[in-house]
């Protein structure tokens, strides 16, 4: 009789995890929003229309700009554009008045996309009275951004301003994004503010980024873009082009001079850069100059070097220096930012993050107490002086010894992952599923052959239509040893391939507990109510578990709402309201482990899981090498340019090497790279002092010394690398190996690679 018991239940089972779900079909995006001006009949823009001139009058303004006219017209005819213009040339105009026709026009609204908070509250307060605009980031309360998000959704905004992550969902913004498209008004067009970032080329990428162009066109139905940028190479230009699918000659509609013509530059080589640097700002040159920004890469170097210039440079309070930097409280940046815009403050020593979007016309002089890491941020940090128009001066001190290059290329080497890496995120985001074999049964039950792709090309149709996976963020980046952001960026690769492997969706809490508090048997009266848990349950009792005696379950419920084909957020729904059935139920029900969500396949080939391994890794390894070519062109051009010493550059400036500079940087500005070019190894001449195999014995056994002292821990050969070349990660967190200063940094000269090489021989033979 039990044994008849055990067989039914068994059956039951059976059926209950043998559901057939559904296919999945990606939901349709909605129709695009139609342009304000059809072409003429040879596919040109049409002449500018009067009312685009009554609109910019409205908008308090008598006249366009250079380029601002042919931006706007493409915008209003519906042709993506990317403007490229220095800060200050009036970029905001090209999507505030098309915006402003839109909504006067229909209910319609225009997104603009913009990287930086801070910035973002700059531009809502400079948006035109007559143009309703509101925006969504971070840094808003979750009142706050619903507030915004209802308001845009009843149509009283026609601009709303959010960061990436708030469109793209991701860095844990779940509920604070924006809406679906069938709870929005139709979106006009969108506009990508610091368009640069889509670029990988770009010096500062974010793989949101990446996402948004993809985003927009599929579930918003954006069909028109506007880029905006204030420094983009021609190699830049073009890749971000590519991005918004500007196809025609004219889509690229303004490009200014890499350098305005009034900044004076000069570079020099000091061995004491401090003294070179107060003789500098005591000198003929800078001595009269008014407010001044001191750039340095390291907060630490900031605070160091305002104290010593408040020491230095006597005289009345004004003439005093402060560090700006982003470890320190928002009220003290305030107050630093403020006294520097009313002329209070005469000199700022700031990292890179001081001066985005600042709007102050007359910096009279930037110096760089170090080498900025590309020509792009350079001409971007150089480029926040003289917007009035008026003279500027502009100099920067380069360590002869290369110091500099070895602490940036600490930088880039920090976000690279090896082979071994790449392998076991892909494991973990494709797992075999059984779509394969069922397909199969289905196919012998009907006597078809079946023929599945031996590598070679890519299978035209899939027989898994993809499963919802969920990977614990926290545990992974333990795991494998790579921050969130270069998890993130590796699964952005995937999804734009053309086999489009992955479909992110906005993270979400994926492991559910449900404890029943009245015991096992109210556990098997849920299961009644509450399929999930029966499915859970009956796999259990599948593997041969007791489940009889159980009062609590611990499950995947993205993968157990997957397998049932339901929607993650009516079994979460489900589950929740286990706890409110019947009065107090005596059951709780616990979400946790924010996980990166998607949808990703399950039936790839051994052979194809290699080829995915491989397409990542040469992702991550031209990124890298493209990103040591920019370091060292950009050393080399400088030290090509530079005086011996500041002594030469303290009293009027001898113009011929500002000149040369400039045209390097307009040549590097203006020259279309190839992508062959950046990956020969950028001829990376190391300092023949630093050769390595005279050091080779003393590093190894520095090596043998750090692994001996450590032999309960386990280490990879790029784990010993970065200590050595003093990088943090998840997994060996400065914070504790950089106290022990024998191995920290101490080798940061030599080539990062050939590190890798010399610490995985030795651990293989440690062992």
């Amino acid at each position: 009789h039990v044994q008849e018991k055990e067989a039914d239940g068994g059956l039951k089972d059976e059926v209950l995890l043998n559901v057939i779900r559904p296919d999945y079909k990606r939901p349709a995006p909605p129709p695009p929003v139609q342009p304000l001006y059809p072409l003429t009949d040879d596919g040109k823009v049409q002449e500018t229309p009067d009312e685009v001139f009554t609109a910019l009058s409205e908008l308090g303004y008598s006249s366009f700009r250079a380029g601002q006219e042919e931006a706007i017209m493409r915008i209003l005819s519906g042709l993506s554009t990317l403007v490229v213009l220095s800060t200050g040339m009036g970029k905001s105009l090209c999507y505030q008045l098309p915006a402003y026709l839109y909504a006067q026009r229909s209910k319609s609204i225009t997104l603009v996309i913009s990287p930086l908070v801070s910035l973002m509250d700059d531009q809502l307060s400079g948006v035109p009275a007559k143009l309703k605009a509101a925006c969504i980031h971070s840094n808003m309360t979750m009142k706050q951004r619903e507030a915004a998000i209802e308001k845009v959704k009843s149509g009283q905004v026609s601009v709303l301003l959010l960061s990436p992550e708030a469109l793209v969902g991701g860095g844990g913004s779940g509920s604070g994004c924006l809406p679906s498209a069938q709870e929005l008004p139709p979106v006009a067009f969108a506009c990508i503010d610091e368009a640069h970032c889509v670029s990988e080329w770009s010096h500062n990428f974010r793989p949101c980024y990446l996402r948004l162009c993809k985003v927009l066109r599929e579930r918003l139905g954006v069909q028109c873009m506007l880029g905006l940028t204030a420094t983009a190479t021609l190699s830049t230009a073009l890749d971000i082009a590519q991005h918004l699918n500007i196809s025609d000659r004219d889509g690229i509609a303004v490009r200014s001079a890499a350098v305005p013509p009034n900044l004076n530059l000069s570079v020099s080589m000091d061995r004491d850069k401090d003294q070179a640097l107060v003789s500098l700002l005591k000198g003929d040159r800078f001595g009269c100059l008014d407010s001044i920004i001191v750039y340095c890469t390291r907060r630490e170097e900031t605070v160091r070097v305002a104290a010593l210039l408040r020491t230095c440079l006597q005289g009345p309070l004004k003439w005093q220096a402060e560090s700006y930097h982003a470890g320190l409280s928002g009220s003290e940046r305030r107050r630093v930012q403020n006294n520097f815009m009313c002329g209070e403050l005469r000199i700022v020593v700031a990292t890179v993050a001081f001066g985005m979007g600042l709007d102050k016309s007359d910096v009279r002089g930037i110096v760089h107490y170090n080498m900025p890491k590309s020509f792009e941020s350079y001409v971007q940090e150089i480029g926040r002086a003289g917007r009035d128009g008026e003279p500027a001066h502009c100099h920067l001190f380069l360590n002869p010894e290369g110091g500099d290059l070895h602490e940036l290329r600490r930088h880039i080497y920090a976000d690279t992952v090896d082979y071994y890496t790449v392998k076991r995120l892909v494991q973990k985001v494709f797992p075999a599923c059984t779509c394969k074999q069922i397909h199969q049964k289905q196919q012998e039950l009907l006597m078809v052959s079946l023929t599945f792709s031996d590598g070679g090309d890519w299978p035209e149709e899939r027989v898994c239509h993809t499963h919802e996976r969920a990977i614990p963020i926290q545990e992974t980046v333990e795991a494998l040893d790579i921050t969130e952001e270069g998890v993130e960026t590796l699964l952005c690769y995937l999804e734009l391939h053309p086999q489009r492997f992955v479909e992110l969706l906005h993270p979400t809490l994926s492991v559910c507990k449900v404890s029943c508090y009245d015991g096992p048997r109210q556990l098997q009266r849920v299961t009644k109510i509450c399929p999930p848990i029966a499915v859970v349950l009956a796999r259990r009792r599948m593997a041969g578990e007791r489940v009889e005696t159980c009062d609590q379950l611990e499950f995947d419920v993205v993968e157990v709402a997957d397998t049932m084909g339901w929607e993650l957020p009516l079994v979460k729904r489900g589950l929740r309201q286990l706890q409110w059935t019947g009065g107090r139920s005596g059951v709780l029900v616990e979400f946790s482990s924010l996980s990166f969500y998607f949808r990703s396949f399950g039936d790839l080939s051994d052979d194809e899981m290699d080829r995915v391994c491989q397409f990542l890794h040469n992702r991550v390894q031209n990124q890298e090498r493209t990103q040591l070519y920019q370091l060292t062109a950009c050393f080399k051009a400088f030290k090509s340019v530079a005086f011996q010493s500041v002594s030469s550059c303290l009293e009027d400036l001898d113009e011929t090497r500002s000149l040369q500079l400039k045209g390097l940087l307009s040549e590097y500005f203006d020259k279309r790279r190839d992508r062959d070019h950046t990956l020969q190894a950028a001829d990376l001449e190391e300092h023949d002092k630093h050769k390595l195999f005279e050091w080779e014995d003393q590093i190894r056994a520095d090596i043998r010394s750090f692994l001996a002292n450590r032999s309960d821990e386990k280490f990879s050969g790029r784990a010993v690398a970065r200590i050595l070349h003093g990088i943090g990660s998840p997994c060996y967190p400065a914070q504790t190996y950089g106290k022990d200063r024998r191995y920290w940094r101490k080798y940061i000269q030599f080539d990062f690679n050939q590190l890798i090489r010399l610490a995985t021989q030795e651990i293989i033979r440690f062992k």
